[in-house]
């Protein structure tokens, strides 16, 4: 390793690092906002369309959707072209199809138009990880490509729920409009700042690129020397060969349970208070409103816990918890508000205080920088599938199997990430070097 990268590793961020890490993490903000202005959204689209229980969770997959095809491909072209031209270039196209959802005329349009805002989600996340894993110390990692991540993913989150309420208020039926047309705001604001960022120093060494990367170094307040790393290309079918495909399946499995199980605490929360728990429409937003605030509390324990418990520790007592509460709101949620309620605060503090962050993490600090985009892109993707998968069954599962049966099938899978996280020696890796972790 250089001495400019060690020197990166070693020290704590300097404000030019943290500046550029909030920066590039405002894009979950934007992703938290527009994925889950959706679960609001759906309480005025339902009924003002008529929609079915099926179309109910098509329209609500339709973002995850589109995030696969975003992640998969732009995960691919960030690997070839550099993180900076597309964390810029995908907030443009995501600026137009928020503003584009706000017009549509019926719900085929929205469908559309949601499939290609979430193509430019799924642009950014691929992205943004990588950048933020290439310019984190070793030490701050986990917090910064974990716990900051989901800190603004869930504020994103939790404005478009509160959002949802005024403009309820003052647009009625029409505050849809309002809520996807909205997300192009802030989306559009990040995109001017991001547009001064230096490109990711660890890419621009991979690809033999010293002079740039010295100077991208200078702009984080680190000197020294700069030595070539050449890495090659690298492919889609170099990271689905050993020894990285073994490393690819384990994540990606981690991901997709975690994400199915997951989601019940993300979009489907407004769904659930308002079919299971019959809750007015303000009393519905109001309770997700305070169910994201839970969620908050979660990435900010993690933040100090990632890098100093070990991985393994806190998907444990990430994971377990998860299942229990589940387990319990199977058997006790339908019939107390109040026991609903608090289930899903347990459910949404447990997930993002451990297992929510971690994924992320290990899907890009396993991989080398020549592959990182793409492995991030393939892990997440599993997860948006999930996430999809969900959505799109809670609505049919609530209306057939019933909530108990459907919220204590979800137990399953998190229970199942604590046995492998517990057998799988991959997944403790605090406090290493991504050159050592390539390597390993």
């Amino acid at each position: 390793m250089t001495a400019a990268l060690q020197a990166l590793d070693a020290q704590r961020l300097s404000p030019r690092q943290r500046y550029a890490a909030v920066l590039v993490a405002f894009g979950e903000f934007i992703d938290g906002y527009d994925l889950l202005v959706m679960g609001a959204a759906l309480i005025i689209i339902r009924s003002r369309f008529g929609l079915s229980p099926g179309e109910v969770g098509l329209l609500g997959a339709s973002t995850f959707l589109g995030a696969i095809v975003g992640l998969l491909v732009f995960g691919d072209l960030s690997d070839r072209f550099g993180r900076r031209a597309i964390f810029v270039i995908n907030l443009a196209f995501f600026v137009v199809f928020a503003l584009t959802s706000a017009f549509v005329d019926n719900v085929w349009e929205l469908f559309a138009a949601r499939i290609l805002v979430g193509v430019g989600v799924g642009m950014d996340i691929p992205t943004s990880t990588a950048y933020l894993a290439e310019i984190a110390p070793r030490n701050q990692r986990g917090a910064v490509l974990g716990s900051l991540l989901n800190v603004m993913w869930v504020l994103g989150a939790m404005t478009s729920t509160l959002l949802a309420l005024p403009l309820m208020a003052l647009f009625g039926d029409d505050a849809w409009r309002w809520m996807f047309g909205l997300g192009a705001v802030p989306a559009f604001l990040v995109l001017l700042a991001r547009r001064g960022l230096p490109e990711s120093p660890r890419w621009l060494i991979s690809r033999g690129r010293n002079e740039e990367a010295a100077a991208a170094l200078a702009q984080f307040g680190i000197e020294g020397a700069v030595a070539p790393r050449p890495e090659g290309r690298g492919s889609y079918g170099e990271l689905l060969r050993p020894p990285w495909r073994g490393r690819v399946a384990w994540v990606s499995l981690v991901f997709f349970l975690n994400c199915f199980a997951g989601s019940i605490s993300t979009i489907a929360t407004p769904l659930v208070f308002k079919t299971v728990g019959a809750f007015s429409n303000t009393a519905t937003l109001l309770a997700s409103a305070s169910v994201w605030i839970t969620a908050l509390a979660g990435p900010a324990v993690s933040a100090v816990l990632v890098d100093r418990i070990g991985r393994r520790t806190l998907a444990l007592i990430s994971t377990i918890p998860f299942g229990l509460t589940a387990l319990a709101l199977a058997l006790f949620g339908q019939a107390h508000p109040v026991v609903l309620v608090g289930g899903f605060y347990l459910l949404s503090f447990s997930v993002w205080m451990g297992i929510g962050v971690l994924v992320w993490v290990w899907g890009s600090e396993l991989f080398p920088t020549r592959l990182r985009g793409r492995s991030q892109g393939v892990c997440n993707g599993w997860c948006r599938l999930a996430i999809a998968s969900n959505i799109f069954v809670a609505p049919i599962a609530l209306s057939t199997v019933g909530f108990s049966v459907y919220v204590g099938l979800l137990a399953l899978p998190m229970f199942a990430i604590a046995i492998i996280v517990w057998r799988v020696d991959l997944f403790e890796i605090t406090g290493h070097e991504l050159e050592a972790l390539e390597l390993s």
